[in-house]
């Protein structure tokens, strides 16, 4: 019994040294933090005028990029890299504070943005030391050498004839980059607020992690390009080219209309025009030995063979171009041939903004300036008017005047002064990204490699996750995509089993009164009832719960990899149309994972408004460019 108590006795007084110590332990530790936090606060002054000052350098550097100044982007990145180097030497005495629970996150995440932005700013030197060679054919204001290069085909070869020294550099580049964006993947943005005062940055963070990736990816393709543009351009020999234009004011599956087409000679970068034909009268050489497919004898009026100009079907340009391009060289005069570039009217558009009103031989002038008679750009009334307004008499080859225009906005573009140069190159690049400009090379792999992984050959992408790309086609409904838009909104719902049901809602309207679409009267028929093929490509295995608004019942089909939602609508001018499309995903949803989407655009189309919800989250933004989303 006595030996009991004295067991009870040492057990107590055990209990009572381990309560005192967690008792010291629970009020030691809030001490702690606040001992770490006015450290770190008193450490975050002296950081903060730094922090300040290379911001202001980062900007500078970014705005003399903008602005063609290469002396303020070098001024930017060398006094930007002094103030990081001050921000390193006083973040080293918060360093040990690392090893602190929760609080030690925040202070590694901060070393993980010194790190990326060490590696950034490097990146941005060896990008200077790159273009330093071809600054002032760039356009830069302050290039160190002036080349005595008098006219844009010697420029283009002295680029070409350099290249090959660009490689060692975008190695390093490539490098950078990558080390910038495995040091910012290791911050975890739940860590973080939705907002911050006011502006969303939790979401903002994601984007540049993902962001970062894709920049990567993309830098690694610009070393196989380099390698081959030489080749594209004809630097060790002449290249010909199909120059085939899609009129998105009628759109069909890849842009728009097959309504001409001119073939061109590259060599050592000059172009030059060899014959520019309608297609209507390829199509009379083709004839009728062709039965026309389902969707044309369904939607199409009193059409009843396929005609060359109806087969970009298939919203994948190059499957439409393997189809066009096999039936084309058929009937051709013009067969060998090394690839096909499609352009649409966004980008005589957006070149005539910067040249200028042009003047074409026998065809009249040509501006981007909006009239009241379309309430378009004159070039692209001008060019319906002569191909499409009915007449007495028959019209040889009505579309005759592509190829002329287009080589007179090469020539102005070739002939422009430096400055404009850089310009040029944008509107290049945006109507890549926005798929106004296509490349299709049937016979070199290389190169049809090269433009895929671009994003430049309109391609039907395969994407582990959700899937989404909307593909409308205009059967028979006049010049109306001129005045047609649409909004689109995407809900995403989880149900508890995860589960994914989505609803998207297609808003689609014409402003603009209809035009005298009456042939016998001659009249100029642009804005007519837009007959509208929509097909909805999702992950394959989707089940379609329903669809309303659609004038044919629900149809489901398998294409490209995709399941394939159909439906069929009638816009009238001055009206709206709605279509919904109820559907549920082919798997579920895990509860704490990221919730990705690839919503492709479709060529020739405008940058539509598209709004996506996930539960209490939403995005809006205009599409225009192929958009992967995470949630």
């Amino acid at each position: 019994m006595v030996g009991f108590i004295d067991y009870l006795k040492n057990s107590s007084s055990h209990a009572f040294q381990v309560v005192k110590r967690f008792k010291w332990f629970f009020i030691s530790l809030p001490l702690i933090y606040l001992i770490s936090l006015i450290y770190l606060l008193v450490i975050g002054l002296t950081v903060k005028t730094p922090i300040i000052v290379f911001t202001e350098n980062v900007k500078t550097a970014i705005a003399g990029f903008q602005q063609k100044d290469l002396s303020s982007v070098e001024l930017g990145i060398n006094s930007a890299q002094n103030e990081l180097t001050i921000i390193q030497k006083r973040y080293q005495f918060a360093a040990p504070l690392r090893y602190l629970p929760i609080l030690g996150s925040y202070i590694a995440d901060f070393d993980h943005v010194l790190v990326a932005a060490k590696a950034g700013l490097e990146a941005g030197k060896l990008t200077v030391d790159s273009i330093k060679p071809y600054a002032d054919v760039l356009g830069f204001n302050n290039a160190e050498t002036e080349l005595n290069l008098q006219s844009a085909e010697e420029k283009i070869i002295f680029i070409l004839q350099t290249l090959d020294k660009i490689s060692p550099q975008l190695d390093l580049i490539a490098q950078k980059i990558s080390e910038v964006e495995l040091a910012v993947a290791k911050i975890n943005p739940k860590r973080y607020p939705k907002t911050f005062k006011g502006k969303e940055f939790r979401q903002q963070l994601i984007n540049l992690q993902f962001g970062l990736a894709a920049s990567k990816d993309s830098l690694a393709n610009i070393k196989p390009l380099l390698a081959i543009l030489p080749k594209f351009l004809g630097e060790s020999g002449t290249q010909k080219y199909l120059l085939l234009f899609q009129n998105d004011a009628e759109l069909r599956p890849t842009g728009g209309f097959l309504t001409a087409y001119a073939v061109l000679e590259v060599y050592k970068g000059k172009i030059t025009p060899v014959s520019t034909l309608d297609m209507y009268e390829l199509d009379n050489r083709f004839g009728n030995r062709l039965p026309a497919p389902e969707p044309i004898k369904k939607y199409l009026p009193l059409v009843y063979s396929w005609h060359l100009r109806d087969m970009n079907l298939s919203p994948d340009f190059k499957v439409s171009m393997d189809t066009f391009f096999s039936n084309y060289k058929e009937v051709a005069p013009e067969k060998d041939l090394n690839g096909i570039i499609a352009v649409d009217t966004q980008l005589l558009v957006d070149l005539l903004d910067i040249i200028g009103e042009v003047g074409v031989a026998d065809w009249g002038n040509y501006s981007s300036k909006i009239i009241p008679e379309c309430n378009c750009p004159q070039v692209v009334y001008k060019m319906e008017d002569y191909s499409t307004r009915p007449t007495y008499y028959i019209k040889a080859n009505r579309k005759g005047m592509i190829g002329p225009l287009m080589h007179t906005i090469l020539l102005h573009v070739m002939n422009s002064p430096k400055k404009l140069w850089p310009k040029f190159v944008e509107i290049g690049l945006n109507n890549i990204k926005e798929k106004h400009l296509m490349f299709y090379f049937p016979d070199d792999p290389q190169l049809q490699q090269v433009s895929e992984a671009f994003n430049a050959s309109g391609r039907v992408k395969d994407y582990q996750g959700d899937y989404f790309y909307l593909n409308d086609t205009n059967f028979a409904g006049a010049k109306s995509n001129l005045y047609a838009s649409q909004n689109l909104h995407q809900e995403i719902a989880i149900k508890p089993d995860g589960s994914i049901i989505k609803t998207v809602t297609v808003e689609y309207f014409n402003p603009e009164p209809g035009d005298d679409c009456n042939l016998e009267s001659g009249g100029l028929c642009l804005n007519g009832i837009l007959r509208n093929w929509t097909r909805l490509y999702v992950p394959e295995g989707s089940r379609l719960i329903e669809v309303l608004g659609s004038d044919i019942g629900p149809t489901t089909s398998r294409d490209l990899g995709k399941t394939v939602f159909e439906a069929f609508i009638e816009l009238r001018p001055q009206s709206k149309s709605k279509l919904i499309f109820k559907y549920e995903l082919p798997y579920k949803h895990s509860v704490g994972q990221p919730y990705r989407m690839l919503i492709q655009k479709q060529p020739g189309t405008k940058n539509y408004k598209y709004t996506v919800s996930f539960g209490d989250l939403e995005k809006e933004f205009f599409l225009d460019q192929d958009k992967e989303i995470v949630f």
